[in-house]
């Protein structure tokens, strides 16, 4: 995780960050959470990797996921040293470097200095005077490492369970945007990271979804309480230098083409049964697309079987808004998944009239709905898609009730 502080911004207090550890402490040690923790093998706790001091102006935050760092088989969890960690991380950038393993950091740097961010760099690092200002840590408290398996971020989260996973994105929220207030901080993954972090702190949050020109991976950007959070690939593999290029940017304030226009909602949909997600008009120099989505995924997929087996994740409805070439105006295309494309084609009719796309897209897997302009129609059309929803989750709850 990364963290950047800001010249202008409110200093962080020490005081404020020592009741914000002592109240994440008073959590881990919560006797329901440490028992169910101290069962899970490889999971230990630990999330502060660097923080050189705990007051002052913070420039950036580097924010990941966990630290990566288990215990033994039989080991008991404790934690006694948890406190301490918040205070005094477990390493430092400067020796990072050293380590060819170490990629996380050592990616982030070199692509920051190949896309020629001299506002923060000395040479081909991050000048000591900015790492004074910068701390790296994880949003969630506890970590996992498994030397035989891979995606360990998202195996731990299964472990924990969302009510933990989602009360340690909440506390770090609360922990950037109410006490170290930093300039700029940067998420290790948008989906692990970014998106779990907003939604927990505060839901309500509008962010962008950009793809940028020259890589098919995805960025989001937000502002909020004077702090802009950005959310990348992981860091683990190579950066591509149009990510480096948008962090460089974000901080100076350069567009360069990124920032876009129109409308970002998050859905009032129970959030229970419902991820939304609004993405807004993405530009490049040669494309220009836009795609507002909601997806309706059981919320208890992560942790709930369904007939002995999980739910699917891709159990969707996606609503997706495509431009006409040269035209104000947008198509309306309704994806669905296959087994439920006719039902749902039922369901959506008395709504949105709809016809068959043309021949050269599998009909099986998504509809058209009405051309519509959609400056002009906004709350119509937001309405419409909620009110879709609507029927599909009625039907899917009743269709596949969770066992």
């Amino acid at each position: 995780m990364y963290i950047f502080y800001g010249y202008n911004w409110k200093n962080m207090s020490g005081e404020e960050y020592k009741k914000w550890v002592n109240e994440a402490y008073l959590y881990i040690s919560k006797k329901e959470v440490y028992d169910r923790v101290n069962q899970l093998k490889y999971v230990n706790v630990g999330s502060t990797q660097y923080i050189p001091k705990i007051d002052g102006n913070v420039e950036f935050v580097f924010l990941g996921h966990d630290a990566h760092e288990g215990r033994g088989d039989n080991d008991k969890l404790d934690i006694t040293f948890a406190k301490e960690r918040f205070y005094k991380g477990n390493g430092d950038p400067r020796i990072w470097r050293k380590c060819p393993e170490w990629k996380i950091w050592n990616n982030m740097e070199r692509a920051l200095w190949r896309v020629g961010f001299a506002e923060i760099m000395d040479d081909k690092y991050i000048s000591d005077e900015i790492l004074k200002n910068t701390i790296v840590t994880n949003a969630l408290f506890f970590t996992y490492a498994n030397d035989s398996e891979k995606a360990l971020a998202k195996k731990l989260n299964t472990l924990l369970g969302p009510d933990i996973v989602n009360e340690c994105m909440k506390r770090t929220g609360e922990l950037i945007f109410e006490v170290i207030k930093p300039k700029m901080v940067i998420c290790s993954s948008c989906s692990m990271v970014f998106e779990p972090l907003i939604k927990n702190y505060n839901a309500d949050i509008r962010y962008e979804v950009i793809r940028l020109e020259g890589t098919s991976r995805r960025v989001m950007r937000c502002n909020y309480n004077g702090v802009t959070v950005l959310g990348i690939p992981h860091t683990s593999y190579p950066v591509p230098l149009p990510v480096a290029a948008f962090v460089r940017d974000s901080y100076l304030g350069k567009d360069n083409g990124y920032t876009m226009s129109n409308v970002s909602y998050a859905s009032s949909i129970n959030p229970m049964h419902l991820r939304a997600k609004a993405l807004k008009k993405m530009i490049s120099k040669n494309w220009a697309v836009q795609s507002i989505y909601y997806n309706i995924l059981y919320h208890e997929y992560y942790s709930t079987k369904v007939d002995g087996k999980y739910v699917n994740s891709k159990d969707n409805i996606v609503i997706d808004l495509t431009p006409e070439e040269d035209k104000n105006q947008y198509v309306v295309l309704v994806f669905t998944r296959q087994n439920d494309i006719e039902k749902t084609r039922d369901l959506i009719k008395g709504i949105w009239p709809y016809e068959k796309f043309n021949p050269w897209v599998c009909d099986k897997s998504r509809h058209v709905h009405e051309v519509i302009s959609f400056e002009e129609s906004n709350e119509e059309i937001k309405n419409k898609m909620e009110k879709v929803l609507q029927e599909v989750k009625a039907y899917r709850d009743k269709e596949y009730p969770l066992k």
